[in-house]
């Protein structure tokens, strides 16, 4: 996958919290997709309740975290990529091996 840190640091200042959660949702799904691996992302951004819970099926392994919104609000102002890095290595703590990429170079620079 392909991604312009411009426009990754234009979206992360313009957009609100939960739709750049999304975003960055949808951009680590296409990077799953672009590796070959099926991939369902279920999470639950519920403004009712502060804490984000993760669970990404890959490949039949099942890997779960957290994070509360206040947190992922920090990650976004941080820099553009930090909530991506975040949840890349909360999968790699489980085990995900993750390939090289565009996508994933930016997210660990």
């Amino acid at each position: 996958m392909n991604t312009s840190a411009m426009l990754r640091g234009y979206l992360s200042k313009m957009m609100d919290n939960e739709s750049y959660f999304y975003h960055v949702v949808n951009c680590m799904e296409v990077q799953l997709n672009d590796w070959g691996q099926e991939a369902i992302l279920l999470f639950d951004w519920n403004e009712h309740d502060e804490v984000i819970y993760v669970s990404f099926i890959i490949e039949d392994h099942l890997y779960t975290f957290s994070l509360d919104q206040e947190m992922a609000a920090t990650l976004q102002e941080k820099s553009p990529y930090s909530l991506d890095r975040f949840m890349w290595e909360a999968l790699v703590r489980q085990g995900f091996k993750l390939k090289k990429s565009n996508y994933i170079q930016m997210a660990f620079l």
